[in-house]
């Protein structure tokens, strides 16, 4: 197979770039003959361009033609693209939304697919900042062992530990040997806690002796608590975030935590690039004819053979109402973008420049 990746910017300027970038590096790790140019090539086997708007009907007739769509927000486009999905093989849309929409508004459902946008993976997670800011007691009041639980049994993907007290060695040990990040100042120094407490996620509290103060500035800067429902922590109202008195209900809230956020990244986790391109080669090798292997994903190649598998019930009143919407948007950017062209135009040229843009047949 030979593809030709049309971009219709230079792929160093700005998103559309990028995807062809990594579209070409995954495609040459596949070990297919790829390239990104502006034009056409009449000699290849698939020209997928990004995006649609580009793509001229009748343009290197002998090759399949797919296209990226995105971004159908005013009724010209979605013209542009009914008109395009007579002759280009079909329209690879960002989301299932949009390619059931598209559908619905006329244009050819066999010829719609969605392919979900990828990540470059290098953003890191979030961690939950977790702050205790009391000092360790000889009688245990503290119930400092709690951390040395919670340390084998959470994920340190998901939790940094900001501490401030005395005596916290042993359990900073016992993270640190575990896996999680910890910032520990050893002893309390108002001014950096005046600054901690606000940029903590939640603040905990492990102790069974009526209260801490450490809890009412955490409220008092908005911060989530985690703390026991005992003492002053009952008296100010909606002040417990997440209460507890056992080790049980203390893990419990912490699992919960966990578990919502791996949730978040998990909704993502399979949109990476390589995957993002095997669709598309997929989506492609059936356009083209060539033998199939039953794809594993939702979107891509299943995408398309369940849309023209299905039966088309026509939603008149979302069309009529989608219709509206985008011819009302048409209009909405054409006056934003002759007021803007005008306000360029009087701050450089002056009056006589205005009257020049507004006589123009080109304006």
């Amino acid at each position: 197979m030979k593809v030709r990746l049309v971009c219709y910017e230079e792929v160093d300027r700005w998103i559309m770039g990028k995807f062809a970038l990594r579209m070409r590096d995954n495609l040459q790790q596949l070990q297919i003959e790829t390239d990104i140019a502006m034009q056409v090539d009449p000699a290849a086997d698939i020209n997928h361009h990004i995006v649609f708007e580009g793509y001229e009907p009748g343009s290197a007739p002998s090759s399949r033609h797919t296209l990226m769509i995105t971004h159908v927000d005013d009724i010209r486009k979605l013209e542009l693209i009914k008109e395009q999905l007579k002759t280009a093989a079909a329209g690879v849309c960002m989301s299932r939304e949009t390619q059931q929409q598209l559908a619905q508004l006329g244009a050819d459902k066999n010829r719609l697919c969605y392919i979900n946008p990828a990540h470059d993976g290098v953003v890191t997670i979030r961690k939950h900042r977790i702050g205790i800011c009391c000092r360790v007691q000889e009688d245990g009041r503290k119930r400092e062992y709690f951390i040395d639980k919670l340390a084998k049994r959470l994920d340190p993907a998901y939790f940094k530990f900001v501490i401030m007290g005395d005596s916290w060695e042993p359990q900073v040990a016992t993270l640190q040997k575990n896996g999680f990040e910890v910032d520990y100042t050893n002893r309390f120094i108002y001014n950096q806690y005046v600054e901690l407490i606000p940029t903590l996620d939640y603040y905990l509290y492990m102790g069974m002796d009526e209260g801490q103060m450490g809890f009412i500035d955490a409220l008092a800067a908005g911060v989530k608590t985690i703390v026991t429902a005992q003492g002053y922590h009952l008296d100010a109202p909606n002040g417990i975030v997440h209460p507890y008195t056992s080790y049980e209900e203390l893990e419990a809230i912490f699992l919960q935590l966990e578990a919502e956020k791996k949730k978040l990244v998990d909704a993502v986790a399979t949109w990476n690039w390589m995957d993002y391109t095997i669709k598309h080669v997929e989506v492609w090798n059936h356009l083209l004819g060539k033998q199939e292997q039953p794809s594993p994903f939702a979107d891509g190649l299943n995408s398309l053979l369940n849309m023209q598998q299905s039966e088309l019930q026509a939603d008149h009143s979302f069309i009529d109402a989608k219709r509206k919407e985008l011819t009302q948007n048409k209009f909405r950017r054409s006056y934003y973008h002759k007021t803007g062209r005008l306000k360029r135009t009087y701050r450089t040229e002056g009056i006589a420049g205005v009257i020049r843009l507004v006589t123009s047949k080109f304006f």
